[in-house]
């Protein structure tokens, strides 16, 4: 036993000590914050851009309606009477100004648009939230005002029988409570890539410390002292803990922000904010898929790590284990559409996929009681598994130098390791 601790006291402080950690400990929810956050305000930048556009108009009266939308109301959009001329001539006249940059696009309505229901834009380096959320929305306003003086209706009657509906989602959970659904998909998706990377990451060290020592020839005198399963098992031990003591800073910070959210009246409008569907149980479950998860890739990393005699072996190999963690982040889409189908259960119960999926339903409110215990139980299933398996493979394979075993050579090491 004392030789174990050892193994993993060895593991942790190495890393814990090391610039690497305290690097990625704050560079990596740096990382992951601006990679989200982002898009989102390119596109927000975007839609708050004041653009000159033109407008040609062939059924002559669109454009004075048009030009009392809100967008141009307010400044968003300015507008640039066209040019005069035949119609083709206009068109390639103002196709040329947007091509130089002069213009930032133009409207083209036909004649027969109430018909047709169809406007045109043409424009440059004007992105689809502007169009969808700026300019859509004042031609839809103009059309039902020309549509309803063309049917003899008032205008004003007319606008507010078009008025679009802002419609509020909300999910019931099994508790009877109910969560916003835009901030539960977004709070999901985020803790189960979070499982993602953290999982990635650590599993991918477990798999570089095996072929390090394998390599250096230091694991064949760590192994004069020390049995094959203690140096496997206090390796994923120290190194997970690494991960536990990244995911605990991670996770006071987070603490901070909130109470600083909690008590700031600058963000007291925030709704998303203010209700993050995160409680201390979704927290425990969290750090227990995490857990699991690593103790299940990570005794796969090593395997693979002692299989491998140099980094470019491992990193071909490591490839059918790592598609493992990549296939629930590519099925997360799926199942954040509908969190208590068949599918999404049946996927959040193999023990592979659980660390991801599972999470991603409970944030949704759409795990049963019975399923956490289930869950678990069949991931500790399979850690027992890869565990034997892995640490035959890991016994022999360590001290193997030379040729990449065959699949054959392999189910050998298992049988007689």
């Amino acid at each position: 036993m004392n030789k174990l601790v050892a193994v993993i006291r060895r593991e942790y402080l190495a890393r814990v000590r090391s610039k690497w950690f305290i690097v990625t400990t704050i560079l990596a929810p740096v990382l992951l914050i601006g990679a989200m956050a982002l898009p989102v305000l390119l596109a927000v930048r975007g839609a708050e851009r004041v653009i000159e556009i033109s407008i040609v108009d062939e059924t002559g009266e669109f454009t004075t309606e048009l030009l009392k939308a809100e967008a141009f109301d307010e400044g968003r959009v300015r507008y640039r009477p066209p040019p005069s001329g035949s119609g083709e001539a206009v068109l390639e006249t103002l196709q040329n100004q947007v091509r130089t940059q002069e213009l930032s696009g133009f409207l083209y309505i036909p004649t027969d648009v109430l018909n047709s229901r169809r406007v045109a834009f043409w424009g440059r380096d004007i992105g689809q939230f502007l169009v969808n959320g700026t300019l859509e929305p004042a031609v839809n306003q103009a059309m039902a005002r020309v549509q309803a003086r063309a049917l003899g209706l008032d205008p004003e009657a007319a606008e507010k029988l078009t008025r679009s509906v802002e419609l509020e989602t909300y999910r019931l959970t099994d508790e009877g409570a109910a969560r916003a659904e835009e901030h539960a998909v977004i709070t999901a998706h985020i803790m189960g890539l979070i499982i993602y990377m953290v999982v990635l990451l650590y599993g991918a060290m477990m798999l570089r410390a095996a072929v390090a020592e394998k390599s250096s020839k230091t694991v064949e005198i760590i192994l004069s002292s020390i049995r094959p399963w203690q140096l496997m098992l206090g390796k994923i031990v120290g190194v997970g803990a690494v991960g536990l003591t990244q995911i605990a800073v991670w996770l006071f910070f987070v603490a901070l922000a909130l109470i600083y959210v909690a008590s700031a009246q600058a963000l007291a409008g925030v709704d998303f904010l203010q209700s993050i569907p995160v409680g201390p149980d979704t927290l425990l479950l969290f750090l227990g898929l995490f857990v699991t998860g690593y103790f299940l890739y990570g005794g796969m990393y090593a395997s693979v790590g002692a299989i491998a005699s140099t980094e470019q072996e491992a990193s071909q190999l490591q490839l059918p284990v790592t598609m493992l963690v990549i296939i629930p982040i590519l099925v997360v889409p799926v199942v954040l559409e509908s969190p208590a189908s068949t599918a999404a259960v049946v996927l959040s119960w193999i023990p592979f996929f659980t660390p991801v999926l599972f999470i991603v339903r409970y944030v949704l409110g759409a795990v049963s009681v019975w399923e956490i215990p289930v869950a678990f139980a069949l991931q500790a299933i399979a850690i027992l598994l890869v565990a034997w398996v892995g640490g035959r493979i890991y016994r022999v394979g360590l001290l193997m130098t030379g040729k990449r075993p065959t699949v054959p050579e392999l189910v050998r090491w298992v049988r007689y390791g």
